[in-house]
């Protein structure tokens, strides 16, 4: 060991002499602008010495000469082995700008310039900052990137304000080619009034001169989705829908396609819809896709813009469509199944009182709450309510307390018949028999059911918990699970869903075709393709009647055919719900009320 020390020691000294060597004469062939010659030396001490600072500078210079002689893929590898090794380092910013620039020739122009941002939002080094900067400019003035992203970056990054006056002047630059006249004026005069530069300046002031004989420029349909975060998968399937529709109406360079991210996020989507109407000709607004940001968004449009209409593809809270006569919902609200299913219930199947089973989370607590005051406005009365957590084995415990409340009332009815002076007596042996043996009745049980598989399972432990009525429900109990789980048990039950065809119908047929020829893959089973895509129609094939009003158009329009079926606009909601049974285990869609049971016939003995 004592012999090998020093012989390491000696081949340490070695490595550094001739590393220093090979950097040196590197350093010498690029300063004579020979950077191909020093590749192969810079390789070599890259190589031999790359956790010391001869070979972080060896690191950095070998990226600048692969990318002075278009070695993309060897910039790219050097560069970024060197990022993720050395977190701290002097040459830091040198090599960030070095890989940014690969990836803006690699075609990925916006992630690179967002790295030059980043580097300008932290670095302190003057000559980093200066070149950088230098980069930066360069690449944005080259009309690589859309306006939309221009503007994302100059929302994310406003690092410096040279920067942010070319960013500023490159989208009016891009909105002037898009015949966004409106817009372009918009953002040259945001140069005009900042500190730019006088070159920026007189940019800006040839800009505005060029639109002195133009108008607003080409209408614009603004699309509000998510396309970032949680729900970016729902908001891609929007716009899918929309570009769709867009394409087979033949408006390309008559109307141009607005996105915005909402990012599922009320104030994120208003200021989207706020930017846009200020930049923009909007003519009308599609989405958002969201309950709480088209509500939101419509207060606000509805109070300032009823000329414009709004129509949320998605959204079903109640109310969003009473916030103005341009706001329109495609989606049925659960108010409406609400109504439908408690109307039926009272008008057709002549039921007065109710029992509500409602899961716990906002769609049972809602869908319950709408269905009770259904029921009250017309007569009806719930009497007995209980939640449940859905997914559970049992229920014993809820259903005994729904038990319990049904004896009190028959127990009170029974009194009164009677006469009694108390009509809360109850005889201890009556009650025992009553509550372990017999079958309660409740008229209408409502089960506000998220998904069909647990409709049928509550059908099942319903009849097991000895209660027995009319079973009720909504939109969550229509799929192929009810028939699965609750077999007999959900003959002669009835829902309200909306008036979907669920792609069985020709009109669907042909919107899946187009959709899979065009994006290489099924709508999805969430509708929210195929109703953005009826959205965006109802707005193309209003403005194709050329009306003085878009909103009155709209409202004065008796049905939209749609994917799932027709559309009918009453005070902005989409009232075109339906009951559907099941009988002798399938689902029957029923127009008005059931034919009454025909009488069975006496046998003759």
């Amino acid at each position: 060991m004592k012999r090998l020390l020093p012989f390491l020691f000696v081949s340490f000294l070695s490595s550094m002499v001739f590393a220093q060597g090979d950097l040196s004469q590197a350093m010498s062939l690029i300063q004579d602008g020979r950077c191909s010659d020093a590749i192969a030396p810079l390789v070599k001490v890259y190589k031999s010495s790359f956790r010391n600072s001869n070979g972080e500078k060896a690191a950095v210079m070998l990226t600048e000469c692969y990318l002075r002689e278009h070695k993309r893929d060897e910039a790219d590898k050097v560069s970024s082995r060197f990022l993720e090794y050395y977190v701290s380092t002097p040459y830091r910013e040198r090599m960030e700008l070095a890989h940014a620039i690969v990836l803006i020739e690699r075609g990925a122009v916006y992630e690179g310039v967002e790295d030059m941002l980043r580097i300008l939002a932290y670095s302190k080094n003057p000559a980093a900052r200066a070149r950088t900067k230098e980069v930066a400019v360069q690449t944005i003035a080259a009309s690589l990137m859309t306006a939309d992203q221009l503007q994302a970056l100059l929302e994310k990054y406003p690092v410096d304000k040279d920067l942010v006056g070319w960013m500023q002047l490159q989208i009016g630059r891009e909105c002037q080619n898009a015949g966004r006249y409106k817009a372009a004026r918009y953002w040259y005069k945001k140069v005009l009034s900042s500190e730019a530069s006088e070159k920026l300046l007189r940019t800006a002031e040839k800009g505005m001169e060029s639109l002195e004989d133009y108008g607003a420029g080409m209408p614009t349909v603004l699309v509000l989705a998510p396309l970032s975060g949680d729900f970016a998968e729902f908001g891609a399937a929007a716009v899918q829908g929309v570009i769709l529709a867009f394409e087979q109406a033949g408006l390309k360079g008559k109307v141009n396609i607005r996105t915005a991210d909402t990012r599922a996020d009320a104030s994120v989507a208003l200021l989207r819809t706020q930017q846009a109407i200020n930049q923009d000709s909007i003519i009308a607004v599609v989405g958002p896709i969201m309950s709480g940001p088209a509500a939101t968004v419509g207060a606000w449009m509805g109070s300032n813009f009823q000329h414009i209409p709004m129509i949320t593809p998605t959204a079903t809270d109640d109310g969003i469509a009473r916030m103005g006569p341009n706001i329109f919902q495609v989606n049925i609200t659960m108010e409406n199944l609400a109504n439908k299913i408690a109307d039926f219930a009272i008008k057709c199947l002549n039921i007065r009182e109710f029992a509500v089973l409602s899961p716990l989370g906002d769609y049972g607590s809602s869908m319950s709450q709408s269905f009770t005051t259904a029921v009250e406005r017309r007569g009806g009365t719930v009497v007995a309510f209980r939640n449940y957590e859905e997914g559970r084995p049992d229920y014993k415990t809820e259903f005994d307390l729904i038990r319990d409340v049904r004896f009190k009332q028959e127990n009170r009815r029974r009194n009164i018949a009677r006469g009694a002076e108390n009509l809360d007596a109850v005889n201890a042996k009556d009650r025992r028999f009553y509550m372990q043996d017999s079958t309660f009745r409740i008229p209408g049980i409502f089960v506000a059911a998220t998904n069909p598989s647990d409709a049928g399972l509550m059908a099942g432990q319903i009849a097991f918990n000895k209660l027995s009525g009319t079973l009720l429900g909504t939109s969550g109990w229509y799929g192929r699970e009810l028939l699965v789980q609750g077999k007999r048990l959900v003959d002669s039950s009835y829902f309200s869903v909306p008036g979907l065809d669920m792609g069985k119908s020709e009109t669907y047929a042909k919107f899946a075709k187009a959709f899979q020829d065009r994006w290489g893959s099924e709508p999805g089973e969430d509708k929210v393709s195929g109703l953005s895509y009826d959205a965006a129609n109802i707005v193309f094939s209003t403005l194709a009647r050329s009306p003085n009003s878009m909103t009155n158009a709209i409202n004065n329009t008796g049905s939209f055919q749609g994917v799932y079926g027709e559309i009918k606009f009453r005070r902005g909601v989409n009232v075109n719900s339906k009951i559907v049974t099941v009988q002798k285990g399938k689902f029957e869609t029923l127009n008005g009320c059931p034919e009454p049971a025909a009488p069975e016939k006496k046998s003759k003995k």
